[in-house]
């Protein structure tokens, strides 16, 4: 039962993208040459820019991105960041199939002990690790999230 117990625990630990990754994420922008102006916008006004080399932080939940690289005397480079699912949300999983199995625990067992108990505690913070990222937007990741773009003059 302790074995069993420090399993749960560290499910846990590891599934919650809140706890694991955060709500923002970094996306790092470099160019040739250098010194360009990189700027990230995002639908509902979300707008981040730094100079290049650049580390450009983004809430993970922003949608629609698009990064703009400009430098003078240069064709500025438009490259689209998709969103996605990122692993540690699909961790919320691991927790949360203990509610299933607690119902079935319960309905073939006599449900005396606290096993049904500790199964359906597990059960549902797995299923707030799914709301909580989902309200954070942590479940997210954007790629690509590492970018390197080459500057064409605009002659």
């Amino acid at each position: 039962m302790r074995f069993v117990s420090l399993l749960l625990i560290g499910c846990l630990l590891t599934s919650c993208a809140t706890i694991t990754r955060g709500t923002n994420e970094v996306i790092s922008v470099d160019s040739n040459p250098s010194g360009a102006t990189a700027t990230i916008k995002c639908a509902n006004n979300i707008t981040a820019s730094g100079t290049t080399p650049a580390k450009i932080t983004i809430p993970r939940k922003a949608d629609d991105c698009h990064l703009d690289v400009a430098n003078s005397g240069m064709k500025t480079q438009t490259l689209k960041l998709e969103r996605g699912f990122n692993g540690s949300f699909w961790a919320n999983f691991i927790p949360a199939s203990a509610l299933p199995i607690t119902v079935i625990y319960v309905l073939l067992g006599d449900g005396s002990d606290a096993t049904g108990s500790t199964l359906a505690v597990v059960g549902l913070v797995g299923g707030i690790g799914f709301l909580v990222d989902r309200f954070t937007g942590a479940m997210y990741d954007h790629n690509p999230h590492v970018i390197k773009v080459t500057l064409q003059p605009e002659h």
